[in-house]
């Protein structure tokens, strides 16, 4: 049994059948929160799981009815068009996790990010920092900067406390490594499966941030040169240091 360090919470994780949700769900398990879960398909190993489409404003209302967090890992998480792909999932689906959260009394709402939302940006001699700003190439990355904008409305508005994750470079199998390792880049902003569940645990856990408050954190490893995402605000909010450096933490060979 991991340790756990607060009072075990009823978390919704949404995606729960997806690269991250799927092992984070058993993750938070074992360290003793009930975890429901919510995808398209049956959600592997849980219990609790409602079966729908984030498009599905009741089964959404369903999914998060009687829970105290979300984990919203739901989207289409790729470029792709905007108009028939992406609107569906990426935008109308975080409308109804917010509304349905307000709606049922979330105290704590963690929203996925992405790393692509700052790919923008040209220099190389640090880390990306949350004040330089979002800088996306794709509409699938300008869907994430949709999310935090509305993530910091909604604590704003709404009381919420949420937290935005800018999730680093997540390889979904051995190829996607394969490509991680040819990049310029890739070393360097690199998030592996051990520490993502480690850092979405905390997100859960953590007392901060206060309620009628957000933050934007970014999620990865340890950087091999420059890391591109500065992880000093994720240690001073939730306390999260990385454990793994690539290729460390990966649940299937890299090459």
């Amino acid at each position: 049994m991991e340790e756990q360090t607060t009072s075990p919470k009823r978390v919704l994780v949404t995606g729960s059948t997806g690269a991250i949700g799927q092992p984070l769900s058993r993750y938070l398990l074992k360290r003793g929160h009930h975890v429901r879960g919510f995808a398209r398909r049956p959600s592997p190993g849980l219990d609790d799981a409602v079966q729908g489409d984030l498009t599905d404003r009741g089964a959404v209302r369903r999914a998060v009815d009687g829970v105290d967090t979300v984990v919203h890992l739901g989207a289409y998480p790729n470029p792709a068009d905007f108009i028939d792909v992406l609107l569906g999932p990426n935008v109308v689906g975080l409308y109804h996790i917010c509304e349905a959260a307000v709606e049922f009394g979330v105290k704590r709402l963690i929203l996925a990010s992405t790393v692509q939302v700052t790919t923008g940006h040209t220099f190389r001699d640090r880390p990306v920092k949350v004040e330089d700003g979002p800088a996306p190439v794709n509409h699938y990355a300008l869907t994430k900067v949709w999310s935090e904008a509305t993530g910091d409305m909604y604590a704003r508005v709404h009381n919420l406390s949420v937290i935005s994750v800018r999730i680093g470079w997540f390889p979904r199998n051995t190829e996607e490594c394969r490509r991680l390792a040819a990049s310029p880049f890739g070393k360097d902003i690199f998030l592996s499966h051990d520490d993502s569940d480690r850092f979405l645990a905390l997100c859960v856990e953590s007392e901060n941030p206060a309620p009628g408050t957000s933050v934007i954190l970014s999620a990865a490893s340890k950087p091999v040169g420059v890391g591109r995402l500065d992880l000093e605000l994720a240690r001073e909010v939730i306390g999260y240091v990385p454990q793994d450096i690539w290729p460390e933490g990966l649940p299937f060979p890299y090459e």
